[in-house]
C-alpha cells in the first residue's frame, strides 16, 4: 500500500507541474507569462497577458490537476496509517506543490488556487464550499487577494467546526501555508529592497507594489525595475 501511495504522490507532483498556462502563453501569443504583469504562471495572468477566453480551459485544467490524483487515491482505497483522508491529502499536497513549483519550469509556477480546489472537491467538499463563500465575502469587503488568504485560512478552521479527522485538518493547514508561501516567495526577486514592505504587499496584495495596473502591465523591459524606475519610464 505504501509504494501505491509513494508512486502517485509522484504522479500528482508530475502531473501538477504541467504548466497549463505557460502552454497557453507559448501557443496562443508565443510568449512566456513569467515574463509579464504578475509573472505568475496562472490563469489570472493568462486573462490579463494572453487571452480573456483562454482562462477557462486553463482554469479547467488546472483544477483538473487538483481532481484526477486525489479521485485515484480515493477510487483505489489508499491509505496512510489507516487514514484515507490522509493518503489523499498527501497526494493532493504534491498535486499543489507540482503546480506552484514545476519541475518543468525550473521551479516557478502559479499560486495554487484553482489546483487546491480541484483537491478539495474530492477531499474535502464542505470545507470547498466554506473556502469560496469566504473568498466572494473577503472580494466584496476588502479585495481579491485578501479574500483568497482570508479563505485559505478559513480552510483548517472549517475542518475542525465540521470534526473532520486531524489528519485532515492537518492536510488543509499545509494547503494554506503552501498558498501563503507561494505568494510570500512568488517567482521572481522583489523590486524593492525592503522586505518587510516587499512581505506585506505580497500577502495582502499579491505583488510588489501598491499601483496594481503599473503591476499587472508589466512587460520584459520592466523586468528588474523598481517601481520610481519604471515610473520614470512612463513619463519619457
Amino acid at each position: 500500500m505504501l509504494w501505491q501511495v509513494t508512486f502517485l504522490i509522484i504522479g500528482a507532483y508530475l502531473l501538477g507541474s504541467v504548466p497549463t498556462a505557460y502552454i497557453a502563453g507559448r501557443a496562443l501569443k508565443g510568449i512566456d507569462v513569467r515574463d509579464y504583469g504578475s509573472g505568475s504562471v496562472s490563469g489570472s495572468n493568462v486573462w490579463q497577458s494572453v487571452s480573456r477566453w483562454a482562462i477557462l480551459p486553463v482554469g479547467i485544467a488546472d483544477i483538473s490537476k487538483g481532481v484526477i490524483p486525489v479521485l485515484i487515491a480515493w477510487a483505489m482505497g489508499l491509505t496512510l496509517m489507516e487514514e484515507p483522508k490522509l493518503a489523499q491529502g498527501i497526494v493532493g499536497l504534491a498535486a499543489i506543490a507540482g503546480h506552484n513549483w514545476s519541475i518543468f519550469l525550473g521551479f516557478s509556477g502559479g499560486r495554487g488556487i484553482a489546483t487546491m480546489m480541484g483537491v478539495l472537491t474530492i477531499l474535502a467538499p464542505w470545507e470547498l464550499l466554506v473556502f469560496v463563500g469566504v473568498w466572494l465575502l473577503g472580494i466584496a469587503l476588502f479585495n481579491v487577494p485578501v479574500g483568497g488568504v482570508i479563505a485559505a485560512l478559513a480552510l483548517p478552521i472549517a475542518s475542525l467546526g465540521f470534526g473532520e479527522p486531524l489528519p485532515l485538518t492537518l492536510c488543509l493547514l499545509a494547503m494554506t501555508l503552501i498558498l501563503i508561501a507561494k505568494r510570500l516567495t512568488a517567482n521572481r526577486g522583489a523590486l524593492i529592497s525592503d522586505w518587510r514592505r516587499v512581505a506585506i504587499y505580497r500577502l495582502l496584495l499579491d505583488r510588489d507594489v501598491p499601483e496594481r495596473e503599473a503591476w499587472i502591465c508589466r512587460t520584459p523591459p520592466d523586468l528588474g525595475k523598481s517601481p520610481e524606475e519604471m515610473k520614470e519610464t512612463e513619463g519619457k
